[in-house]
């Protein structure tokens, strides 16, 4: 009975294989042969910033793949641990280990570099995240502890509100709030400038994806093996959780699609899937473009409601029609 059970689910499994539409429109650019480490969309989704395999940080045009800016190369503290571009597009910052080099776009010119540190002596930055309206700073340690900067008083408040690496943090569309994940699986969300959390969710393993929706009312969490829900920012109300038939699943990046009740998410390997996050149903998995054994996706830009934009390690911007789903 166990076999026949067995071949009942595999014959699904092939016919659900067989029905699943092909939403990729293909590669629509590729920016750089060189393998990318690190790298995220504009806010607009027009440009792109990278850091690439030979230690090199770039600003692209997305449309005709042209350099707008590169950082000089004596200038790039090594290892580079993260790079972000301001949702207004004026100002780049890179993170090294322990120093923040903050850029004007347009002037291209360096504009101050600042240090930061940890708790411990051997802290190293691990993450950023900037306000939308660009006057405050999170940097996170390695040792848990998190730097709230404001870049207008130029005062920082440091506290200890992790006991592993923080690795993700977003802030809400007010930059009055944000959220912190780390690898010792602990989601919270912080008034800024204040050490008190206002929820805090403890998973069993280390978060490997979070990320706010564009009216910044869902929240998306992932741990490193087998829970991932959709909670409310506000209030840390758990709202759905993922559904799979598999064991478990790795949850690298996701993205809210806007006003589409979509989810996508990227896996550890060249999978991109498209979930219902209401009801938590996987609508399919699909495998992204690539040149490369083991590349996979960097980041996610949302154009419209029927459209999304993925940034592979191997340079490739890659078009998904995720409005064929809208009836599946």
């Amino acid at each position: 009975m166990s076999r026949l059970i067995s071949l009942a689910w595999f014959a699904l499994f092939l016919v659900g294989c067989g029905s699943q539409p092909e939403i990729s429109k293909g590669v629509t650019s590729q920016l750089t042969q060189n393998g990318i480490i690190l790298g995220h969309f504009s806010k607009d989704g027009k440009w792109s910033v990278t850091l690439d395999s030979n230690a090199e940080i770039h600003i692209y045009d997305n449309a005709n793949q042209s350099v707008i800016f590169s950082v000089p190369k004596d200038k790039i503290k090594t290892p580079v641990k993260e790079v972000l571009l301001s949702d207004d597009k004026e100002m780049l910052i890179v993170a090294g280990e322990n120093l923040i080099s903050i850029w004007s776009v347009p002037k291209q010119k360096l504009i101050t570099n600042v240090p930061f540190a940890g708790v411990s002596p051997l802290a190293s930055i691990s993450a950023l995240a900037l306000s939308h309206n660009n006057q405050r700073l999170l940097v996170a340690m390695d040792d848990g502890s998190l730097n709230m900067a404001d870049l207008f008083t130029k005062l920082n408040n440091r506290f200890m509100p992790h006991t592993r690496p923080i690795e993700h943090l977003a802030f809400d569309n007010s930059g009055d709030y944000f959220v912190t994940g780390a690898q010792d699986g602990l989601v919270a969300l912080w008034q800024f400038a204040s050490p008190k959390p206002l929820y805090e969710h403890q998973f069993s393993h280390r978060v490997t994806s979070l990320t706010v929706s564009h009216d910044g009312k869902h929240l998306f969490v992932s741990d490193g093996l087998n829970a991932q829900h959709v909670l409310d920012f506000e209030s840390g109300k758990q709202l759905s959780e993922l559904k799979y038939m598999a064991r478990f699943k790795m949850f690298r990046k996701a993205k809210f699609i806007s006003d589409s009740g979509l989810l996508a998410t990227s896996s550890s390997k060249s999978h991109l899937s498209i979930w219902r996050y209401e009801s938590g149903e996987e609508l399919g998995t699909w495998s992204i473009h690539t040149e490369s054994e083991g590349a996979t996706v960097v980041d996610m830009y949302v154009p419209n409601p029927d459209t999304l934009v993925t940034l592979n390690s191997d340079g490739m911007l890659e078009t998904w029609a995720v409005n064929v789903l809208a009836k599946k």
